[in-house]
């Protein structure tokens, strides 16, 4: 039988790269995903479709904001419990980690299908681009349960350090997405319609899945009943950390808002796809980055729940490191030939020099991402949920807000992405020193507590 990997005692280096390879492996094949998703509606239906569908993103990080709430505050619970072997908690986990993916998702279904067509109109849609909007939003949020049941339960997974099984329901949901929307699109003449019915089928058969594995007694940790249930002291626990999740999404939401919102009112269809190609482009070099780090939240959460937290500095300097060279050697290529990496989206756009420009300098703040995200991840990890929510809501209101009302004025439609890199390498700068500061706090309260016990 092959050995587990031993969070609290492996060599950290080996560590990350046995347990972050699945996780890398697994959100490459989701970047590919949407990456493959946007190329079949451009190719079969048009850039006005790529460009209708892409100003629903705000929508769809609503969705998500609702998941990572779920998911990381379920996740946090889960990993903590099981680094202080807490039998009982580890039991309660799953049960009401369903019963909050059932009522967030009743919710958000109800007011999708009644306000469709005004939430698109809402997001600058006009013409073309409403119609294709409506179609695609219409049909995809009546699928919305299956996308947080399944990928909040994948995350239980990696909690427990099984990041290669995690992987393969991931892979296993794309595989069939990246087959059927061509199917639904093309060759059933669906149109936006299929685009949006294949995703609900994938996250349908991922949530099943995960189900299944842990129905089946295959986790590491004791499950208890797959059953649902709402207990006071377990979501009390979820949502303190996972309201810091929540927020630092819903503040995306806001900001993608505002982006879009801003595109549409200084720049016209060329600029809004552009925009979109280039922002897919930029997820899908930050989405395999953040698979390396998957395994830091367990890493750190058990780790602490062992009360080990000098482990837990060099596991975030491991990442942080490790994630800086991952992202280089990802980076080169698409810096030297951007405008082939937007031609395999957009094949008839032909790049002007400030736009291979704008692409190049917002590809570069990918750079700072390791340290803003392993200082949430840590917060997240350690329970410090009101932090974590302050300081991405501190970065709409005192950074962004500003700067995209101010340098697109200046600037006109190249002020949006000065504005990108500028916060950015703010946001960067003020989660390093806050991550530092409570790293020193839980050291010396440890060392104090150890010293009292002597």
């Amino acid at each position: 039988m092959k050995k587990q990997p031993d969070i609290l005692k492996d060599n950290l280096w080996k560590l990350m790269l046995k347990l972050s390879l699945p996780g890398i492996l697994g959100m490459m094949v989701i970047s590919i995903n949407s990456l493959v998703d946007a190329i079949y509606v451009s190719y079969f239906i048009g850039a006005e479709a790529f460009a209708g569908i892409s100003l629903l993103f705000p929508l769809t990080l609503v969705i998500t904001s609702v998941t990572v709430f779920i998911a990381a505050g379920s996740s946090s619970v889960l990993s903590r419990a099981i680094g202080a072997n807490d039998i009982e908690k580890q039991q309660k986990v799953i049960p009401n980690m369903i019963a909050l993916s059932l009522i967030s998702s009743m919710i958000l279904m109800v007011v999708g299908v009644l306000f469709t067509r005004q939430l698109v109109v809402f997001m600058g849609a006009t013409g073309a681009m409403l119609d294709y909007g409506v179609s695609y939003f219409e049909i995809s949020i009546l699928g919305v349960f299956f996308t947080i049941h399944g990928l909040s339960a994948n995350g239980l997974i990696r909690s427990e350090g099984k990041i290669r099984q995690a992987m393969t329901f991931t892979i296993m949901s794309v595989v069939i997405n990246i087959t059927l929307t061509p199917l639904f699109i093309h060759t059933f003449s669906m149109g936006i319609a299929g685009a949006a019915l294949s995703s609900i089928i994938s996250m349908l058969i991922y949530a099943i899945a995960t189900s299944l594995y842990f129905v089946k007694k295959k986790a590491s940790f004791a499950t208890g009943k797959f059953s649902i249930k709402i207990e006071k002291d377990i979501i009390k626990d979820v949502i303190s950390v996972g309201t810091s999740a929540f927020v630092m999404q819903l503040s995306n939401v806001i900001k993608q808002f505002f982006l879009f919102r801003t595109l549409a009112w200084y720049g016209t269809a060329h600029d809004i796809a552009f925009f979109s190609a280039a922002f897919r482009l930029f997820s899908f070099l930050a989405i395999p980055v953040l698979g390396l780090l998957q395994p830091l939240q367990p890493i750190i959460g058990i780790n602490y729940g062992a009360s080990n937290i000098s482990r837990c500095i060099e596991a975030i300097k491991t990442f942080r490191i490790g994630g800086v060279l991952f992202i280089l050697v990802f980076m080169i290529p698409v810096l030297i030939f951007p405008e082939f990496c937007i031609q395999l989206m957009l094949p008839d756009m032909v790049l002007s020099t400030q736009e291979i420009f704008n692409l190049r300098i917002i590809l570069t703040v990918l750079f700072l991402l390791p340290i803003a995200s392993s200082s949430i991840i840590f917060f997240q990890s350690v329970g410090k949920g009101k932090l974590a929510s302050i300081v991405p809501i501190s970065r709409q209101i005192v950074l962004f807000l500003p700067l995209i009302w101010v340098f697109p004025k200046m600037f006109g439609i190249n002020g949006i992405y000065y504005t990108l890199v500028i916060e950015n390498i703010i946001y960067a700068l003020v989660l390093w020193i806050l991550s530092s500061i409570e790293l020193k706090k839980l050291l010396s309260s440890t060392s104090k507590r150890v010293a009292f016990q002597k």
